[in-house]
């Protein structure tokens, strides 16, 4: 049984890497043969990413100088995160043999696959893909194949009127359709499409599977860590306190190498098995990060989230679901709140249960497929 998966395989970054290795990892449980789309467009190669970098910030678009600079520095961190991130994909996840730039490519060479799934990270979200990108909507397979997602979603609050159009059209063409966020059902409710919220792949899987990734090079050493994607000063100045207090280090797991100028002491785009090392032997994690905070809760790890001013409605999901709600904030916490253990006998009897009902999303799937592929 065939199933071709698309997915952000190719943006290189933790999170998106251990979705694409988990929904890999989750479908072969259930004796699927899977095979990740590599659809790698330009705007995920590091030319692509440093021609956008002039978007990043308004003093960039307005002045070549700095922005000249900017690229020069950025093409180190590019590069680093491309053999972190390219060893990563060689060693774990079973790509096609054709690689796809564009959506007319993977319309001129077309898969042969008994099914073909949208899988998991932010592959519908119109701003991250610079609009509605078709390919992880599968268009380019016939309306008579079977079509399915797993833990997609939108990253937003809502679809405008445009969006909305075309998303229905697409998607009617889905047996199955699951987000992993359940503003994602709200929103795909609103124009007619039913969705199962199911969890992040990588909260499918308990903490026995995924020491097998983590490596073991921070056991026993004493540490915060922080993982600031939206480079809030207040996750510099929270873990500052938090270390100061537990008596032991900072470390900040940063792709860019410029980050060495912050508090504490960098760890420069790690590879991805140290990522899951760091965070797995850290005595506290200080993040804005969905994934980081969801292998907090599988490596038992205490944490604190500070919301970002956007895209924090998954992780105010997660906690929720996790009945973890003080663990995140829009504003700077007590201290006393950030130190306090959390109890994770609680939160793995929670995920245990979800984890139930995202396979049995999944064991549904497969057991139509066993009848669509004798039809």
């Amino acid at each position: 049984m065939k199933v071709s998966v698309i997915t952000l395989h190719r943006v290189r970054n933790y999170g998106s890497s251990l979705q694409t290795l988990a929904t890999q990892s989750l479908l072969e449980s259930y004796g699927a043969d899977v095979e990740i789309i590599d659809y790698y467009p330009e705007r995920y190669t590091s030319p692509g990413l440093l021609k956008r970098l002039k978007h990043k910030s308004s003093r960039l678009e307005k002045n070549i100088i700095l922005l000249t600079g900017a690229r020069v520095i950025m093409c180190f961190s590019y590069a680093k995160k491309k053999i972190v991130f390219d060893k990563f994909l060689k060693k774990y996840i079973k790509t096609s043999e054709e690689t796809y730039r564009n959506a007319e490519e993977i319309k001129n060479y077309p898969l042969q696959s008994n099914a073909y799934c949208t899988g998991s990270d932010q592959v519908w979200n119109s701003h991250w893909n610079e609009g509605i990108d078709t390919p992880f909507y599968l268009d380019f397979v016939p309306e008579s194949e079977y079509k399915f997602s797993f833990a997609s979603s939108i990253g937003s609050d809502s679809l405008n009127d445009d969006e909305k159009n075309a998303v229905r059209n697409m998607l009617s063409e889905y047996r199955h359709i699951s987000v992993r966020e359940s503003q994602g059902v709200k929103i795909l409710q609103e124009i007619g499409i039913n969705s199962t919220h199911v969890l992040d792949p990588t909260l499918c899987f308990n903490m026995d599977f995924w020491k097998n990734y983590a490596s073991d090079i921070y056991s026993g050493k004493e540490y915060v860590l922080t993982y600031n994607l939206h480079h809030d000063k207040r996750i510099d100045t929270l873990a500052k306190k938090t270390a100061e207090k537990l008596g032991c280090k900072v470390f900040n797991i940063s792709y860019n190498i410029h980050d060495i100028v912050r508090s504490g002491r960098l760890k420069w785009c790690p590879s991805v098995e140290d990522y899951l090392g760091l965070i797995k032997n850290a005595r506290c994690v200080i993040t804005d990060s969905f994934h980081a905070t969801a292998f907090s809760l599988i490596f038992h790890t205490d944490f604190f989230v500070l919301y970002p001013e956007e895209a924090s409605s998954r992780l105010r999901s997660i906690l929720k679901l996790t009945c973890l709600e003080n663990r995140g904030s829009e504003d700077f916490p007590e201290l006393d709140t950030v130190l306090k253990k959390i109890n994770f006998n609680d939160v793995e009897n929670i995920l245990d249960k979800q984890r139930i009902e995202s396979k049995k999303y999944i064991e549904k799937i497969m057991a139509e497929l066993n009848s669509f592929s004798v039809r």
